[in-house]
């Protein structure tokens, strides 16, 4: 089937049709990888190219065996199915391992390749064609804002400049990064680092990608994938390799997480939520086995550009399947990847489990549209009429939309399935995911818009039975709901009463973060109006769909605060459908006029460049030492359970090892502000023996002191500045202290408990 819908309409499944044998050549080349990869596995060969041809294979063998078995289909579509469903699989089988100890995750995998092996041979599948042109649909349809095309070709120099832009872009990309400056970040972060030619390498981009959008004839396939590619991957992967270790400190106890399934086989529910919730930790593990790697330190720094990646196609697909006009889909992919600037994109379980909330969203829209029930259907009559007599007024007419079709029973079986293993994955993986998923899919199960109606409830049941199971400990360490406090639940403060100096608020680097408002504001606006210029133009059902799944994450707030992330996690989660609001308001009319060129050009100039500066401002924030985590990998290594590690409140030790359970328990890890707090200056190394004491009589006590901490105490007024220098020399020339660690900032010192 075709995945394009014409506006409200679709085409018909009764007129797909079946699709030739794929070429044996075909299935010959993916055979051989297929066989290559399952040796290289087996004998556990990786690292560098191969440990990522070895991915790549995994998750596109499982999933094509399954997709080339579908009928035709959008090749977005199809790519991220591909790959999800080889997800989805991987990650079924690595918890099973996980809960029963069962781990072999290399033998699992290359058996997996090889059954797929054998079955692309002995049972190949239809060769998938797709509809990835230009907007076209089954049938050869163009989009219905450029007419007939023009016959003449475009001369050849014109057709190759934008191709000689993003070569230009991407060689100044490489040379900004390799002379950008590698001090310690200040308040404006990257901003101030990034040399001139980065600037011009992302301006260069999106240059072309707004030319792709708004030019007289859009630009081919190919030239719009490749330019909105390498925006995502200079936007998202450029502090990531400036930087020498994962970023974000959070993200290092995910892979702690990872690191002691690896290292274990197995989860242990008694140590921490993550256990719990195991799926995406133990996927990263079998994959990372698979890889050649031992530890997710060593892959964990992609997540971020690879999750990006993969958001940015499902989108892309979602938005192919509600209209056919490439300016429409493409500007909702740009404005979805230039507004996103919540950093969720990091190597943790919500990452990989909005991945697949997406995924769901892109299956219910192409196998599972309905007629809505009568309640709605007379709603929509009221919209449309009221517009009818507006239009009657104005004395314009315009073509009433279709209905939204449904599908044949066969494939709308397989598409439940589809979503309700989607839904399992998502729920042993995260814990917030599944009912953000369920505030917009229910709704629109029960009120028909998606059918059958029976998956709601069924929707319903899988979190809720994985989550009485753990509602005690989930309420005993956490809570269940945090009020009905929209406000609290969003993290709102209200300013402050000093007064405002516009010089110092405009030339403080942390006050551009607040800039994310504005982009936020800008989104939600361009949207709302969207939303009313598509319903103007008389399409009422695809935007009463796409707008209420923009607004019901906000429904979330009613409940939780999820620790002060609730207010990412709701835009975040209403974003693509905020991004379709956004494409909407520039190409809901019949044709393309100066002012959608001028107002979508300047939106998506203005949304890059209030990006780049909110998320490259607060880098120094989101910035790892690679001292801190050699010296964490250290203490990882060497110290036991019942050990007291003494710090400072910076973000240290950093969770990164598999023994990281140690650092759970009570008094395991203590602050040394405490202990400045009772010395009240009369600081000495027996007077922190006694207070270890007091704590626990463990057998070794550790102290770390690092540069950071130091420059912490001062900027923050933790203590007093001279204090943490004088621990130090006194630790330095101690009895029975010994300097068990050093490297450039960062040293360990360990002493005895009082006999």
């Amino acid at each position: 089937m075709a995945l394009l819908i014409n506006d409200d309409n679709s085409p018909s499944l009764a007129t797909a049709q079946a699709s030739p044998k794929q070429p044996r050549h075909l299935d010959a080349g993916l055979a051989v990888l297929g066989i290559v990869a399952a040796l290289l596995i087996l004998m556990d060969i990786g690292g560098g190219f191969l440990a990522a041809f070895k991915l790549v294979v995994c998750l596109l063998l499982p999933g094509w065996v399954v997709l080339s078995r579908l009928p035709s289909a959008d090749r977005a579509s199809r790519l991220v199915w591909i790959v999800a469903a080889s997800a989805v699989t991987y990650t079924a089988v690595a918890v099973v391992m996980a809960w029963t100890g069962l781990w072999f995750p290399r033998q699992v995998a290359a058996a997996t390749v090889l059954a797929s092996v054998g079955f692309i041979i002995l049972r190949p599948g239809t060769y998938l064609p797709g509809s990835f042109v230009r907007g076209a649909r089954q049938g050869g349809q163009p989009e219905s804002d450029t007419g007939k095309r023009e016959q003449r070709r475009r001369p050849r120099s014109m057709a190759m400049l934008p191709w000689w832009a993003l070569a230009l872009a991407a060689a100044l990309w490489v040379i900004g990064l390799a002379t950008a400056g590698t001090g310690r970040l200040g308040d404006f972060g990257l901003l101030a680092e990034f040399p001139l030619a980065w600037y011009v390498a992302v301006g260069l981009v999106v240059a072309t990608c707004a030319w792709g959008l708004v030019a007289r004839r859009t630009f081919s396939t190919l030239l719009m994938s490749v330019s909105v590619s390498s925006l995502v991957v200079m936007l998202y992967a450029s502090a990531g390799l400036l930087a020498q270790v994962p970023r974000f400190p959070w993200t290092y106890k995910h892979m702690a997480v990872t690191n002691f399934i690896t290292a274990t086989g197995t989860v242990d529910p008694s140590i921490d939520i993550y256990n719990r919730w195991p799926g995406f930790f133990a996927l990263s593990a079998f994959l990372g086995e698979v890889m050649g790697y031992r530890t997710a330190l060593d892959y964990a720094a992609w997540a971020e550009t690879g999750f990006a990646l993969v958001d940015a196609v499902l989108v892309l697909a979602i938005a192919r399947t509600i209209s056919n006009r490439a300016r429409m889909y493409w500007t909702a992919t740009l404005v979805f990847t230039l507004a996103n600037w919540v950093n969720q994109n990091y190597y943790s379980p919500q990452s990989y489990s909005y991945s697949l909330y997406l995924a769901m969203c892109l299956v219910a829209f192409t196998f599972l549209r309905g007629v809505p029930v009568s309640w709605m259907l007379r709603l929509e009559t009221r919209i449309r009429l009221s517009r009818t007599v507006q239009r009657a007024k104005s004395g314009r007419s315009g073509a009433m939309p279709g209905i939204w079709e449904g599908n044949v029973p066969q494939r709308q079986i397989l598409a439940c399935v589809a979503i309700l293993v989607l839904q399992a994955v998502i729920v042993v993986s995260h814990q917030l995911t599944p009912y953000l998923a369920l505030l917009g899919l229910f709704p629109l199960l029960v009120s028909g818009y998606f059918r059958p109606r029976w998956l709601a409830p069924a929707l319903v049941v899988l979190p809720l039975a994985y989550f009485i199971p753990n509602l005690a400990y989930v309420k005993g360490k956490y809570g269940l709901f945090s009020g009905f406090n929209i406000f609290g639940n969003i993290g709102y403060r209200p300013p402050r009463g000093d007064p405002l100096v516009l010089g110092t608020w405009v030339l403080t680097g942390h006050t551009l973060a607040h800039l994310a408002v504005v982009l936020t504001l800008l989104t939600g606006v361009l949207a709302v109006a969207g939303f009313v210029r598509r319903l103007l133009h008389g399409h009422v059902r695809t935007t009463l769909v796409v707008a209420w799944l923009a607004f019901a994450p906000a429904l979330g707030l009613l409940a939780q605060s999820y620790g002060g992330e609730a207010r990412f996690r709701v835009f975040l989660f209403a974003l693509p459908w905020l991004s379709i609001g956004v494409a909407w308001l520039f190409w809901s009319g019949p044709v393309r006029t100066r002012r959608t060129v001028i107002g979508a050009s300047a939106t998506i100039v203005t949304m890059a460049m209030l990006f780049t500066v909110v998320h490259f401002q607060p880098e120094a924030d989101y910035r790892v030492s690679q001292d801190d985590v050699s010296a964490s990998q250290w203490l990882d290594a060497n110290t036991k359970a019942g050990d007291i590690v003494f710090k400072t409140k910076y973000f240290f030790p950093l969770l990164v090892g598999p023994d990281y359970p140690h650092y759970l328990k009570w008094g395991s890890v203590t602050s040394l502000v405490d202990y400045f707090r009772q010395a009240k200056g009369k600081i000495s190394v027996e007077g922190l023996r006694a207070y270890a004491d007091r704590l626990r009589a463990a057998d070794n006590n550790y102290v770390v002191i690092t540069e950071e901490q130091k420059r912490q105490a001062v900027e923050e007024k933790l203590f007093e500045a001279q204090y943490l220098p004088e621990l130090q020399r006194l630790l330095e020339n101690g009895t029975g202290v010994e300097n068990v660690f050093s490297n450039t900032t960062v040293r360990i010192y360990q002493f005895k408990s009082a006999p």
